[in-house]
Order: C-alpha cells, then sequence, then structure tokens
C-alpha cells in the first residue's frame, strides 16, 4: 500500500513539474510575441506617456495628442486620476520594450497572486501527503488552463493581474482580521480597477461597524489626498466616466457578464427577431436578472448566519462572496475579469473530496467554459461566423456568460453542499 501511495506521489510531482514547464512556456511565448500593441496595452501606455509629459488632464481624452506626437491607441483610461502615475515608467521605453515590460509585470503579479493563493487553499486539502500532490498538481494544470489569466496578452496585457494579487493579499489580511491592511489593499484594487469597487461595498455590509468604519477612514483619506494634489475637476471627469462606463452595454465578443443574455432580445439590423424582441424588454430582462442575483446573495447570507463557524472561517466565507457578488452584479464583466472567479473555484477545488458527483460535473463545466473566454477563439469565430439572428445572438451570448451563469447556478443549487463543506472544515 505504501509503495502504491509513493508511486501516484511522484507521478503527482512529475506532472506537477510538467505543467510549471508549459506555464514558464507559454510565458515566454507571451512575451516575445509582440501582439496586442495597439489594444490596452496602448491604453496604460499612452496613459503614462501623458503624466510623464505633464498631461494628467489629458489622460481621459484618448485622441489628444502627447507632447505633440501621435498616441499609440484610441482606448479611453478607466483608472482614478492617481493610478495613472503607475504607469509613468513605461514613457521611459519604446511601445516595443515597454509592451514586454507591461506583459511582464502582468506575469509576476499573476504568478504572486497564485502562490498566495495556493498556499490560502492547500490548507483546505486532505492532510495526506498523496492528496497534497495531487492538489498542487492540480492547482498547476488548472492555471495552465484557465484562460481568463491568458487572454489579456493578446490584447498586450492588462492590469487586472496588479488588481488580482491586490485582493488576493486584502483576503488574506481580511481573514485574519487586519482589518486596516484590508482597507489599504482594497482602496489600492479599487484605484487600479474601479469596477471591483463592489468587493469592499459588499464587505462594508457584512463585516460590521470596525471594518466599515476602517474602510470608510482609508478610502477617505486616500480620496481627500488625491483630491488636494490632482484637483477637483480631474476627479469630477472620472466619476462622469464611470457612470457613462456602467450605464453603457459592451458587445459580446468582449463581455462575460450575465447581463449580456437581454441583449439577445435587441432588434438586430437586417434579421427578424424573435418574438418580443426590442422595445423595454431587454431593459426589463437586465433589472429582473439583477434582482434574482441580490436575491441570491441575500438568501445565501441569512442561511450563512444560522452556523456558527469560527470567525476567521466566517470572513473568508464573507470575502469569497463579495469576489462571488462583484462578478455576478456587474454589468460589464471582461473576460479577464473572470480572472476573480479563480478565486473561489480554486477553494472549491481543493475541497473535491468533500463534493459529491453532481457538484463535480458542475465545476468541470464552469472550468470548460472558461476555456471558451480566449479571446483569440471569440475573434476568430466572430470574424468567420456573422451573427445575424437573435437566436444565433442568444447562443453566442449564453456562451459568453456561460462561466458566471454556471457559477451563478452553483451558488443557488449547490449551496447546501457549500455550508455542508464549511461545516466539515470548522470540524476538521
Amino acid at each position: 500500500m505504501t509503495s502504491v501511495t509513493t508511486d501516484s506521489a511522484h507521478k503527482h510531482r512529475f506532472l506537477l513539474g510538467l505543467a510549471l514547464g508549459l506555464i514558464v512556456v507559454c510565458g515566454v511565448a507571451v512575451l516575445v510575441i509582440p501582439a496586442g500593441g495597439g489594444w490596452d496595452f496602448a491604453n496604460f501606455y499612452d496613459t503614462g506617456r501623458r503624466v510623464a509629459a505633464g498631461q494628467l488632464r489629458d489622460i481621459y481624452n484618448p485622441t489628444s495628442l502627447i507632447a505633440g506626437a501621435t498616441p499609440q491607441g484610441k482606448m479611453a483610461f478607466w483608472g482614478a486620476p492617481v493610478s495613472a502615475w503607475l504607469y509613468a515608467p513605461l514613457a521611459l521605453l519604446s511601445p516595443k520594450t515597454a509592451l514586454i515590460a507591461f506583459k511582464l509585470m502582468a506575469l509576476l503579479a499573476s504568478a504572486g497572486a497564485l502562490v498566495l493563493l495556493y498556499r490560502l487553499t492547500r490548507d483546505f486539502v486532505e492532510d495526506e501527503p498523496e492528496a497534497r500532490a495531487r492538489f498542487a498538481m492540480l492547482f498547476a494544470f488548472l492555471v495552465l488552463l484557465f484562460q481568463p489569466f491568458w487572454t489579456i496578452y493578446r490584447v498586450g496585457g492588462q492590469t487586472t493581474p496588479l488588481a488580482l494579487l491586490l485582493l488576493v493579499l486584502a483576503m488574506t489580511t481580511y481573514v485574519r482580521g487586519r482589518y486596516l491592511a484590508t482597507a489599504l489593499w482594497l482602496v489600492l484594487a479599487v484605484l487600479v480597477k474601479p469596477a471591483f469597487v463592489v468587493i469592499p461595498a459588499f464587505l462594508a455590509l457584512v463585516s460590521g461597524r470596525k471594518f466599515l468604519v476602517t474602510l470608510v477612514a482609508v478610502g477617505g483619506v486616500v480620496a481627500l489626498g488625491s483630491i488636494i494634489i490632482f484637483g477637483w475637476p480631474i476627479h469630477r471627469e472620472f466619476l462622469e466616466i464611470v457612470r457613462r462606463g456602467s450605464e453603457k452595454p459592451s458587445p459580446w465578443p468582449f463581455n462575460s457578464s450575465v447581463y449580456i443574455v437581454a441583449d439577445a432580445f435587441r432588434t438586430i439590423k437586417d434579421s427578424i427577431p424573435i418574438r418580443g424582441s426590442g422595445g423595454l424588454f431587454p431593459g426589463l430582462l437586465r433589472v429582473a436578472l439583477k434582482l434574482l442575483v441580490v436575491g441570491t446573495f441575500v438568501a445565501i447570507m441569512i442561511q450563512s448566519y444560522r452556523e456558527t463557524w469560527p470567525p476567521d472561517r466566517r470572513r473568508l466565507f464573507n470575502f469569497l462572496m463579495a469576489i462571488a457578488f462583484c462578478l455576478l452584479i456587474s454589468q460589464v464583466v471582461w473576460e479577464h475579469y473572470l480572472a476573480l472567479l479563480f478565486i473561489p473555484l480554486a477553494f472549491l477545488v481543493a475541497a473535491w473530496h468533500r463534493l459529491d458527483r453532481g457538484a463535480h460535473r458542475h465545476l468541470a463545466a464552469i472550468l470548460g467554459l472558461c476555456v471558451l473566454q480566449n479571446l483569440v477563439l471569440v475573434l476568430l469565430f466572430k470574424d468567420h461566423v456573422p451573427v445575424r439572428s437573435n437566436l444565433m445572438l442568444l447562443a453566442v451570448s449564453l456562451v459568453k456568460a456561460g462561466p458566471l451563469l454556471a457559477f451563478w447556478a452553483f451558488l443557488w443549487f449547490r449551496r447546501s453542499s457549500i455550508f455542508q463543506v464549511s461545516r466539515s472544515l470548522v470540524q476538521a
């Protein structure tokens, strides 16, 4: 028996080494392939150039000249004014070198976030060498196959990996009850990705007055300091851009939100719309979906309060629910935002042995649907398969929204399994 266990552990370690080797190969490949120079990379590169040229007030005007020169791209910048300084060092480099540096930053941030996440989730695995080796191997292969980590390099890199690292750091300190550090990490994450403001907002509602006061104090100091340094007008412009962006729907090729399903009921030019398309129906459907999402989390949180968990486990549950709520309530979820989905999925995979076969199949479906979020595949489909009917639009929308729709279904239909796992972890 010992010999079989040893052989199995050796096999898992070999496969772990294979997965890590393939991850390194993929990392090198995305660095040397000069893809995305005019996409998201240009957004951050141009922002850094504007800051370095003393044109901070132009960061939200993507068409403005930069020191008299033409910008690298035409994409709008969505970060907070103070976060624009993060990209100023890129201005010291040529576009080609800066592209490599920006992608390298994303790779290092992803690596840091995933190492920290692995260390957190490892404690939920069976306390046996073979089980630990199997989980390490499985975690590495999931990282390799999870397309939201990799699709950003098609557009020249992104700052989502940095936000992911900050959120994992925030989760680590939050679970330990270190609220000041948590508030700092969360505020930094929101400065980089304002769309993630839902996460600290959710935590403020469920974490008690001490956390709320700490978060408001830290956020208030940072906001006040930024306004004093940079002035109110640019912050007013930033808030207006965020408001407009939150109201403007994004098309299915780039959006993985559950609400793109409602767009399938709008009228498509030169097509025969399905019954009920157009008019008020898409908007009403979006509102209905949002109400259902809110209702789901209200029910889950009420049920969680009946559990007698230690404070650290309750805080972990709160943080995972905050991430899930952010992804499910957001009207725009770029495919790389789904990197956040890996956090709760990693904990569920770590507790795999405590879940039934139905939950196993459900999780496998979620992870499989994430493979289809690869932007290269999506753009190939978009360019070669015309979407000319509402039924076709509904089909592609369901595929794009698939990971979050399936995860939402897991939270609702498998919530008894989630609570059962949580109880067994407390008792272990």
